[in-house]
């Protein structure tokens, strides 16, 4: 499987990717209508082209089949993780493999990523991977009232007085 940086050339599998993990990570709940609202209003060819721009975006390739896409939105404290997805019956580890490529670009920033409650599957993947839960966040979402919660994955830190080399520092 490769891990890359997204592309122009992407667009259309990242949209098509888009609408199958929302239909089975989201039917149920939340509405058919705010779905499609949330697709149309998200993953119009246009939209992915200017997020592509703005924040970081990795895709994850296996077999010339697109398997997975994550963005992160930096900020000056963190970086969110904005989308993570990953096709249904593919590698475990893509979710896993794209959340460590957004990692290195700031490993000492601290990672997060808002669920909505009841998606127990993405609870139970950030879990499993070191995220603790947060805060939680009542929001609107193309109309729809939710209820989110925020995963939070701390930043490394280096350790006082030793350099990247393992050797002390002077």
């Amino acid at each position: 499987m490769e891990v890359r940086t997204a592309g122009h050339q992407d667009l259309i599998e990242i949209g098509r990717l888009a609408h199958e993990v929302w239909w089975e990570s989201y039917a149920g709940l939340v509405t058919s209508e705010t779905i499609n609202r949330a697709l149309d209003t998200n993953y119009a060819p246009s939209v992915i082209a200017e997020r592509l721009l703005k924040h970081y975006c990795f895709i994850a390739v296996n077999k010339d089949e697109t398997v997975g896409f994550a963005e992160g939105v930096p900020a000056q404290d963190r970086i969110v993780l904005a989308t993570l997805y990953c096709r249904e019956g593919g590698d475990v580890g893509v979710g896993r493999r794209l959340i460590e490529r957004m990692r290195d670009l700031a490993p000492e920033l601290p990672m997060c990523s808002d669920v909505v409650l009841g998606h127990l599957a993405a609870e139970s993947f950030f879990e499993s991977i070191g995220f603790a839960p947060g805060e939680v966040i009542e929001e609107n979402l193309e109309g729809e009232a939710i209820v989110r919660r925020r995963w939070w994955l701390p930043g490394t830190t280096a350790q006082v007085g030793s350099s990247s080399n393992g050797h002390q520092a002077r």
